[in-house]
């Protein structure tokens, strides 16, 4: 999962669609939200189904996020896209599938603040394909409280005293509560005896979100392993030339630009870039890699 900017939507939606395109499409947002007020679930549903333009955003979130499942970071391996509305429209419930809101967040329907870019795999309740006895995973109409977290009320587009316990991926500081291992393996930056809360929120977008699926686990593998080849051969030409500072410039240049075009928003799983750094840096000889830090951001 990495940040995504939605405020610069407005400006990617109009440069896509000509000036002016964004205004009119949340004046004609603000008729439809009009016309389901007051009409029953069942009528809003229908409603949704018939109009659902947040379709017409499709270029402009999926270009914020460098064409990528905001959830998992896949190109090819999150299934088509879909538009998750983050807090669910029609009705949402706790990890437990206790009911929280009967009928959802039916007035945030048309707040493109409130919807995220993901492939269905992420946004559709389904059980794992690959192994037998995987469990169900996918969104739906899942979105939990922090428990004795006040629940929005009705009209509240701000959502005011809510805390949710799924990582959004349009909050910065949400993004840095998951990392992935060598294995392409997610898990909890903290652990529960250091950050209780954060763990949990982790580990509930870890099954919410399906980042087990062994499509994505292999695929993030895969980018571990070529942060392993362009980093050992540094390491390998840093000893030859260890008494030559003008080649041992040359490497470091060569290497960091090689792991910055993996850390690159566009590419598949680039947050896991910043993970094996962050890994590695702490081995004997390997110091050197905290500068990459800096230079891959």
């Amino acid at each position: 999962m990495r940040l995504i900017s939605i405020s610069d939507l407005k400006e990617t939606f109009d440069r896509i669609k000509g000036t002016g395109s964004f205004s009119n499409w949340e004046k004609n947002a603000k008729i439809h939200l009009e016309a389901i007020e007051g009409r029953n679930k069942k009528e809003r549903a229908a409603y949704w189904h018939k109009n659902n333009i947040w379709t017409e955003l499709y270029a402009a979130f999926s270009e914020l996020s460098g064409d990528k499942c905001w959830y998992t970071e896949s190109k090819e391996n999150s299934g088509e896209w879909q538009f998750d509305h983050f807090r669910p429209k029609g009705k949402s419930i706790d990890e437990d599938g206790k009911e929280i809101l009967k009928e959802g967040y039916w007035w945030m329907s048309y707040d493109w603040r409130n919807f995220r870019l993901s492939g269905s795999l992420s946004n559709l309740l389904r059980k794992g394909r690959f192994e037998e006895g995987e469990e169900t995973h996918g969104k739906g109409n899942y979105f939990p409280l922090k428990d004795r977290s006040k629940v929005a009320k009705e009209k509240d587009i701000k959502c005011r005293g809510e805390k949710p316990l799924l990582l959004d991926p349009i909050n910065a500081r949400d993004v840095n509560l998951l990392s992935f291992d060598k294995d392409g393996m997610p898990y909890e930056t903290y652990n529960s005896d250091d950050n209780s809360l954060n763990h949990l929120r982790a580990a509930l977008s870890i099954k919410c979100y399906g980042l087990l699926h062994k499509p994505l686990v292999r695929g993030r593998a895969r980018v571990w392993n070529t942060c392993i080849e362009i980093v050992e051969d540094a390491q390998n030409d840093l000893f030859v030339y260890k008494d030559n500072d003008e080649k041992i410039d040359e490497i470091f240049e060569e290497c960091f630009n090689k792991l910055a075009n993996l850390a690159n928003k566009k590419m598949p799983h680039s947050i896991v870039v910043f993970n094996y750094i962050k890994d590695k840096k702490s081995e004997e000889s390997f110091e050197w890699l905290e500068d990459a830090l800096i230079a891959i951001v």
